[in-house]
């Protein structure tokens, strides 16, 4: 009996495989060591803690236990995941592959085991079982020589091909990106075909509409530096506030798209970006997408003070005469009693515009506002409505009269005038005579503090 020589596939090229870091919450950022596609989706081994996935029907103890299981990037062979790097700076190899995910979240009237079979009839699928939760997941074959760019038009095209032709929606945080992270699963008959043909259709959105940008609002901060503030306050994020800043971050960025100082996508892209790195990926692009949405409700405008003290006050143009009818500050009080008469005041502001030859005249008439009542009794001033002045009848008030004989007793030295260039003499006198001279420490019997001190001594 002859044997076949063994021929690799696409399912049997070096991919990279990642355990989870407890320490940091979430996958290490560089791989644990190499896999493939055949292995990993043909494997037994994890079965029993994916099980207990499938069987448990709280979300929070699902990804709980998912923690216990690696991933692995089922279209490349990376050198590492870390941030802030190049494509070039982590792709080993990146092989002409698509992987393409069916959560049962986006299609709940789905039936995954009939999808299965459909998927099965597909001549590009070169993979498809189950995933961890029971959703499906595939890859397909792709032309040779792809690129991260290339990847992403076959994807969009692979998301349109199923919405439009099958009815069912892709994950679409999963496959557009060759350093994607998919957990290893369990599938006890798992869909393999050697012999896929390739997919080439590709799709590219058109370019979005030009939009209008209200430059006399700006504050001459342009989108890449409000990029880099939103993407500097979400990383700054620690481990228990990702969520709250995140929301913070996407609701500051639909503002800023209302009001026209950010395209959407591309602040989509910038938050996507950040959040990548971070567990539930998926959590944060709805997380993303939801707080934009929100934000867009209240557009952000550059803040007016902030403008005034940069710029200083924006005068507009006047092409004509513009009339002032402003409210003045100050306006004629009118008097209303049984005795007095009422009376209006006027008051006249005129403005002219630039291009006028003419002042316009506007003349603007203040009722009265304040009323004053001249009142005797408590009753009228408890019946006064508010805002009243309240003013005494002067007959009732009682007059001091000051008579002659109140003058009998006063010093007349006090009237005398006294001749130029004199000096005034002062009369030395002890505390004590003082005391004894003013009448109230007569009445107290200070007075003879003086003798009783003498007595004494």
């Amino acid at each position: 009996m002859d044997i076949l020589p063994f021929r690799p596939t696409l399912l049997d090229v070096p991919i990279s495989y990642f355990e989870y870091d407890r320490q940091r919450d979430t996958f290490g950022n560089v791989p644990a060591q190499q896999t493939t596609l055949r292995r990993m989706g043909m494997t037994k081994f994890y079965r029993p803690p994916i099980e207990a996935i499938r069987f448990e029907s709280d979300k929070a103890i699902q990804d709980t236990l998912k923690k216990q299981l690696p991933a692995f990037t089922p279209v490349a062979w990376l050198y590492h995941r870390r941030r802030d790097t190049s494509f070039a700076q982590k792709i080993r190899q990146q092989w002409p592959l698509l992987m393409g995910d069916v959560d049962q979240k986006d299609n709940p009237r789905l039936n995954m085991a009939e999808l299965k079979k459909h998927l099965a009839r597909l001549p590009y699928i070169l993979l498809c079982a189950y995933s961890v939760r029971g959703g499906l997941w595939f890859i397909t074959r792709l032309p040779d020589e792809q690129t991260p760019e290339t990847l992403a038009a076959h994807f969009r095209y692979l998301q349109k091909l199923f919405s439009h032709k099958f009815g069912v929606k892709l994950d679409s945080t999963k496959g557009g990106n060759p350093t994607d992270l998919r957990f290893v699963s369990y599938d006890s008959d798992p869909y393999v075909n050697e012999n896929a043909t390739v997919m080439v259709g590709v799709y590219t959105p058109p370019p979005p509409k030009p939009r209008t940008v209200d430059y006399s609002r700006s504050n001459g901060e342009d989108e890449s530096k409000l990029l880099t503030r939103l993407v500097r306050f979400t990383e700054s994020a620690g481990e228990g506030e990702r969520h709250a800043t995140l929301l913070k971050a996407s609701k500051l960025a639909g503002g800023f798209v209302a009001a026209g100082r950010m395209d959407e996508q591309t602040a989509i892209y910038a938050l996507e970006t950040v959040a990548s790195e971070w567990p539930t990926f998926s959590k944060s692009q709805k997380t993303i997408r939801d707080g934009i949405r929100y934000g867009q409700a209240t557009p952000v405008y550059p803040d007016s003070s902030y403008e005034r003290e940069t710029y200083g006050r924006t005068q507009p143009l006047l092409s004509q005469n513009i009339l002032l009818t402003a409210k003045p500050p100050i306006s004629t009080l009118a008097v209303s009693s049984n005795t007095s008469e009422s009376f209006n005041g006027e008051i006249e502001t005129s403005a002219t515009g630039s291009t006028s030859k003419s002042n316009d005249k506007v003349v603007e008439r203040i009722e009265p506002i304040v009323s004053l009542i001249v009142t005797s009794t408590v009753d009228d001033i408890l019946s006064a409505p508010p805002g009243t002045i309240i003013r005494p009848d002067p007959t009732k008030i009682e007059t001091l009269v000051v008579e002659p004989q109140d003058f009998d007793n006063y010093p007349t030295e006090c009237d005398e005038v006294n001749p130029l260039n004199t000096i005034p003499q002062i009369k030395q006198q002890s505390f004590f005579e003082w005391q004894r001279s003013c009448p109230p420490f007569n009445q107290l019997g200070l007075a003879s503090l003086n003798k009783q001190i003498n007595t004494n001594t």
